[in-house]
Order: structure tokens, then sequence, then C-alpha cells
């Protein structure tokens, strides 16, 4: 965990790629760049997901560019989080009031699965080495409660579909920890068909390397660090070890700033990391990320807890 990569927006380079490159590559480890946003446009001439028109020649120019500079190149990709694709009400996630998150889709979908595995299939076209992959869990212990997850769910605990409700879940540890399983089921599904889909693409274009897959979690005090992140969301760091072997630790995305070295919460956070050593041994990879990372001076915290 010691290379350092930076991930671009295009919007973000008020200049040509070839120019950004001419300019700033010999500084580079990698390159990084948006590939499909939040809200559910790609960047790339995609034949699957809405177009961001703007910015696809720079996305070729980009990765061609990085290819040719033998620069590790790696294309973010947001998944459960897409706005285009959660306007059809049926894949939004909902909270067991009924309340919908209209951008968000809920993990319990095959269909979303095989969308979001032929756009893997797509950047995997392009030659690049790793796609990073965001929102790629239930997004809180309460969710989802659409009409597929209580249909699922609700015989599994003994209650009926339109009566279940969380605070019945959460009183009777069987049922939350079933409720935990049958979540993380789901969610290591979904990334199973994106490494396949990650296998289509070596086989097609003949990568010498494989793609590989980068599966953010989420760690912030918020939800409980390493520990609390696996009920939160739905992650199990070991099968995500056996599926693709790569972590990227998305670090206090719900705070503004690190914690110190040297204070309690820095000491919790470190802590908390300890699960990264038996990750690596067991022959994964894992790096650390964050989002608006401004200044040197947050890089070299980055650094120090790597």
């Amino acid at each position: 965990m010691s290379d350092l990569l930076v991930v671009f927006r295009p919007e973000d380079i008020e200049m040509e790629a070839k120019e950004f490159m001419s300019t700033y590559a010999s500084y580079m480890q990698g390159a990084g760049l948006v590939g499909k946003r939040p809200d559910g446009h790609a960047i790339y001439p995609s034949r699957t997901a809405p177009i961001d028109e703007e910015h696809t020649k720079f996305y070729d120019d980009w990765v061609t560019l990085a290819d040719a500079l033998e620069l590790n190149s790696a294309v973010s990709m947001d998944f459960y989080t897409d706005a285009w694709f959660g306007r059809d009400p049926k894949y939004q996630t909902v909270n067991a009031r009924g309340n919908a998150m209209t951008h968000q889709i809920c993990p319990n979908r095959e269909e979303f699965w095989q969308y979001g595995a032929e756009i893997v299939k797509e950047m995997g076209s392009y030659p690049i080495d790793e796609v990073l992959l965001f929102g790629t869990g239930f997004i809180r212990d309460q969710f989802c409660f659409c009409d597929r997850c209580r249909k699922e769910f609700a015989p599994m605990v003994n209650q009926e579909p339109e009566r279940l409700s969380y605070q019945y879940i959460i009183e009777n540890p069987e049922y939350h920890s079933k409720w935990h399983s049958w979540r993380t089921d789901k969610v290591m599904q979904g990334i199973m068909y994106l490494q396949d889909a990650a296998r289509d693409a070596d086989e097609m274009v003949g990568r010498a390397e494989p793609l590989r897959i980068a599966v953010e979690i989420l760690m912030d005090p918020e939800t409980g660090l390493a520990e609390g992140g696996k009920d939160e969301y739905g992650y199990d760091y070991s099968r995500i070890n056996e599926i693709t072997g790569n972590l990227l630790v998305n670090l206090y995305p719900w705070s503004p700033l690190l914690p110190g070295k040297g204070s309690n919460e820095y000491s919790e956070l470190v802590e908390s990391l300890y699960f990264v050593k038996e990750f690596e041994r067991r022959g994964g990879h894992v790096s650390l990320f964050r989002w608006g990372v401004t200044d040197m001076d947050q890089v070299r915290g980055l650094k120090a807890i790597a």
C-alpha cells in the first residue's frame, strides 16, 4: 500500500488528455479516471449505459496514452449508485418505512448485476489494468425493504412480507444474524457477476495480466469501522478476497478529516485495519482511498496509515 494513484474527473482537467499526459505523466505512477458516474452515465462510448458525450474522446485518448506510457491505468465505476437506472421505482432501494432512495439500486437485483457486468466488459475492452468499483453494498443495515426483498426474506423469519419490519428483525438476534447473512450473500453474488465479466473481457482482448476488480469498502467510525461495515453494508472480506482479491478501503467517507496521529480515533482506525494483514497474507491486494484530497499533507496522512 505505498504507490499513489489519483483518480480524476475529466471536467477537473482543464486541458486535453494528450497535453496533460505530456506534462505530468513522468510524475505519475498510475492514471485513474472516472468511467461511470453516480448519475449512471458513462464517459466512454458505452452500448449499455447512457453516455456523457462531452468526454468520450478524452476517455479514449486518456486510456490509450496511459497504456502507451505503461502507466497503471484504472477506471472507476459507481455500481449501485445509479440515478439513471433508479428512475424506475422497482429498482430503488427502500427502507422499512417505504421511503425509496431514488439514486440507489437495491443490491438484490440479478438483472442489475447483469447490467453492471456488461459495463465491466465494455471497460475491459480498453487497455486498462483495473476497475475501481464504488458503491458495492447496501447503504445501511436498515435496507432493503423493497417488495422483492420482503418476499424473499420474510419467510426466513416466520413473518408475512407486508408485516416485515426492521424492528421485528433486530428484536430477535437470530433474525438479525440471518438478515446480515442474507444481505451479504446478495452483495457477494453481485460482485461475482462483475468478476466473471472481467474474465470474459480478458479472453476477448487477450489481456496479458488479468483485469483487476478493486471492491470499495466504506470504513467510518459512524458505521463501526471494519467490523461494523460487515453488518451495515453486507461486506465479507474473506469472500471478496476469494472473488476478486482486491480491496479499496474508503477511509472516513462521512467525515471531513482523518484523525490526527496520536489521537484515540487514529489508534482505533489503525487497529481496525489489522484485517488487511490477513487479507494480504492470503494473496490479496489492498489500497487505501479517500475522496477530495487537495494537498500533500492529506497525501502524507494516507501514506502514514498505509
